[in-house]
């Protein structure tokens, strides 16, 4: 129950100001991110044009200034050599308070590092009346599923090709111009028919969930399920690569409106 709380106030953060900002929370005495708050870290730096802008740690009311501080910076630098392992050519400040800040009451809220960032899009994408999708999802019923044209990605993984962003923002897009719709993230895959033993088609449901929820769609209006191979556009095995980047996607089935 602790970790959703945090959660949720960290996405709070994250779309409630102009200036953002995610959290990221600390174990008693640790400089290292857990599992829980490594994975949120994670799925925070797939965003779309990400610019950070400052990295401050913090700690709780552990021991004497020097120790205080000194956590509070390891934090902080643990927190910014991770960004800079995905992003090597970022730049930003990177700061540390030690206990010297307002507390809060919840000691648990106090062990953290705070990311401040923006969102630099160099092409954004308006969705119009003359927008495929957005006719299609506009005119589609409960219980249609869409095919996500152009929606694929690279063999045996979750990433996408770099032509397939732009569906992905479309889509975004659409769910923030209706937010009454609800739908479900299908995940498939090509090549091997059966079983998907390394989850490929899961891992593709999640990330584009990920993706959705991290700028700023509620988690309540997602739904996924992965199909493995059962689904194919073409038949297995495919005749050319063509067909393969076909079958590997996801598609949407619209629980809502």
């Amino acid at each position: 129950m602790k970790y959703i709380l945090i959660s949720i106030l960290s996405f709070f953060y994250l779309n409630s100001y102009s200036q953002k900002r995610i959290t990221l929370y600390f174990d008693v005495n640790s400089y290292e991110l857990n599992k829980t708050e490594f994975k949120k870290f994670s799925v925070f730096m797939k965003t779309k044009d990400l610019k950070i802008q400052k990295v401050i740690g913090y700690c709780d009311l552990r021991s004497f200034d020097v120790y205080n501080d000194t956590l509070a910076l390891k934090r902080a630098n643990f927190v910014s050599s991770l960004i800079k392992l995905i992003d090597v050519n970022s730049n930003f400040e990177i700061e540390y308070k030690g206990q010297n800040f307002n507390q809060d009451k919840v000691s648990e809220l106090t062990r953290k590092v705070e990311i401040y960032f923006k969102i630099e899009k160099t092409l954004p994408i308006n969705i119009t009346k003359d927008n495929e999708l957005a006719e299609v999802v506009k005119k589609s019923k409960i219980g249609d599923k869409l095919v996500l044209k152009n929606l694929s990605f690279y063999d045996r993984t979750d990433i996408l090709y770099p032509e397939s962003y732009k569906i992905r923002e479309e889509l975004l897009q659409v769910l923030k111009d209706n937010p009454k719709i609800k739908i479900e993230i299908q995940g498939h895959i090509c090549c091997t028919p059966g079983k998907d033993e390394e989850e490929i088609a899961l891992k593709r449901c999640l990330g584009t969930i990920e993706y959705l929820v991290i700028n700023g769609i509620d988690k309540s209006r997602l739904k996924y399920k992965s199909f493995d191979a059962t689904q194919p556009i073409y038949p297995i095995p495919e005749k050319n690569e063509e067909q393969k980047k076909a079958n590997r996607r996801v598609e949407i089935l619209i629980l809502d409106k």
